[in-house]
C-alpha cells in the first residue's frame, strides 16, 4: 500500500487532487462520495451527474452542470455509477473527451457494449477500470496469496455464495425490476464472484445452471441461480447468488479447496480467513488489521486506480477481466434458459 497511498498524498499536499466527475446519483454514487471525500486523500468530488437533477443535489450540493458534456470539461476523470444499461454510453463519452474511466461492475449489459466501450478507450487512449472490488477485500487477496503460494495443493473446488435482498424493493432502485435493464442477481452481484473465481482459478470452459424467479411483481432474470462451472484445469466451481433473503442481512463466502487443505470465509459473523490441512486447522493472517482505514476495500480500490494512472502501471482489473466476467455471466442466464451447459467462448 505504500505506492498507493503515495500517490495520494503527494496530490494532497501539492494542493492538486485529482478531481472526480461521478455520473449517476444513486447507492452506488452515494458510498464513493463518502469515501472520496472522506477517506481518500489527495481526490475530490468535483461534480456529481444524473438524470434527476435533484437527486444529484440531495447526494452532493456542489456545482450543477447542464449536462453530462459540460461535467466532463470540469474533471480529470469520471466515475460511472449509472444503472448498468447506461454504462456504455456514458463511458463512450467520457473516453470522447479524453478522460479516464471508473466504471462500476459489471462493465456493461450486453457484450457487445463491453467490447465497444474497451474498443472507444482504447482509441482515445484513455485508462478504464472495472470496479471488480472483490480483488481488494482483504480476505479474498489473502486467498489468492495462499492459493498461488501452493498452501492447499493443486485447487480441485471453489464454492461461492452470496446472497442477499431484493435491490429493486425500493423506487429508487426500480431499475432492477426490467430485464433489459439488468441481467438479474448473477450479472449484477454474481459477476463479483465470477471474477474472483477466474482470477484464483483461471479461465473457465463450460457452466451449468437452474434459477427461478420467485417475486411476480419484480420479474427479472433470476432472483436465485445456482452454477456449475468446469474450469479448463479441469477445478470444479459451485456458485450460488441470490435475492431472495427477507431479512436484508447480507453474506458472502468462499470455500477453496485442494489436495492439501482448504481455504475458508463467511462474512457471517465476518472472520479471517480459515485454512484446514489435514491435521491442524487455524486462521490465516490478514494482510492489515481489517478496521484500518487503508486496508478498506473499497479505499483499497480506489487508491490502486490513481497510483495506477499516476505511474502508467497496468490495473489489477483490466477491461478484458472485466468482460470475461461479464461473459461467465452471461453464459450462466444462456445455461438457465436452454436447460443445458453452455460452452463460455460460444457466448458472444
Amino acid at each position: 500500500m505504500i505506492l498507493v497511498d503515495t500517490a495520494l498524498q503527494e496530490r494532497q499536499a501539492q494542493n492538486n487532487p485529482i478531481r472526480v466527475g461521478i455520473v449517476g446519483a444513486g447507492f452506488m454514487c452515494q458510498g464513493l462520495t463518502n469515501q472520496i471525500e472522506n477517506r481518500v486523500p489527495g481526490m475530490r468530488v468535483a461534480a456529481i451527474s444524473n438524470r434527476r437533477v435533484q437527486r444529484a443535489v440531495e447526494v452532493y450540493g456542489g456545482q450543477r452542470f447542464a449536462s453530462v458534456e459540460q461535467l466532463l470539461q470540469a474533471v480529470d476523470v469520471v466515475q460511472v455509477c449509472t444503472p448498468t444499461v447506461h454504462h456504455k454510453e456514458y463511458v463512450l463519452q467520457a473516453a470522447g473527451t479524453g478522460k479516464h474511466v471508473f466504471c462500476e461492475k459489471p462493465l456493461a449489459r450486453h457484450l457487445m457494449d463491453a467490447r465497444a466501450m474497451i474498443a472507444a478507450c482504447e482509441r482515445a487512449g484513455v485508462r478504464l477500470f472495472v470496479g471488480q472490488v472483490l480483488r481488494f477485500f482483504p480476505q479474498y487477496v489473502r486467498a489468492k496469496e495462499l492459493v498461488d503460494a501452493g498452501v492447499i495443493g493443486r485447487p480441485a473446488t471453489i464454492r461461492l455464495v452470496r446472497a442477499a435482498g431484493h435491490p429493486a424493493v425500493s423506487e429508487a432502485r426500480a431499475w432492477f425490476r426490467s430485464v433489459e435493464a439488468t441481467g438479474g442477481c448473477v450479472l449484477e452481484g454474481g459477476v463479483h464472484d465470477l471474477d474472483f473465481a477466474r482470477w484464483v482459478l483461471g479461465d473457465v470452459e463450460r457452466v451449468q445452471a437452474r434459477g427461478l424467479t420467485y417475486r411476480a411483481d419484480l420479474p427479472v432474470v433470476g432472483d436465485h441461480v445456482l452454477a456449475t462451472l468446469r474450469f479448463v484445469s479441469g477445478a470444479i466451481g459451485h456458485v450460488e447468488e441470490s435475492w431472495m433473503v427477507t431479512d436484508g442481512r447480507f453474506r458472502q463466502r468462499f470455500e477453496i479447496s485442494g489436495d492439501h487443505g482448504s481455504l475458508i470465509y463467511d462474512s457471517l459473523p465476518p472472520e479471517p480467513v480459515t485454512i484446514s490441512l489435514r491435521s491442524e486447522s487455524r486462521p490465516a493472517l490478514l494482510p492489515a488489521e481489517p478496521l484500518h482505514p487503508s486496508d478498506d476495500p473499497y479505499y483499497r480500490q480506489l487508491a490502486h486506480f490513481v497510483e495506477c494512472l499516476q505511474n502508467d502501471r497496468e490495473f489489477a482489473v483490466t477491461p478484458t477481466d472485466g468482460l470475461e466476467a461479464m461473459r461467465l455471466s452471461l453464459a450462466i442466464l444462456e445455461a438457465m434458459r436452454a436447460g443445458q451447459s453452455v460452452l463460455v467462448k460460444d457466448v458472444n
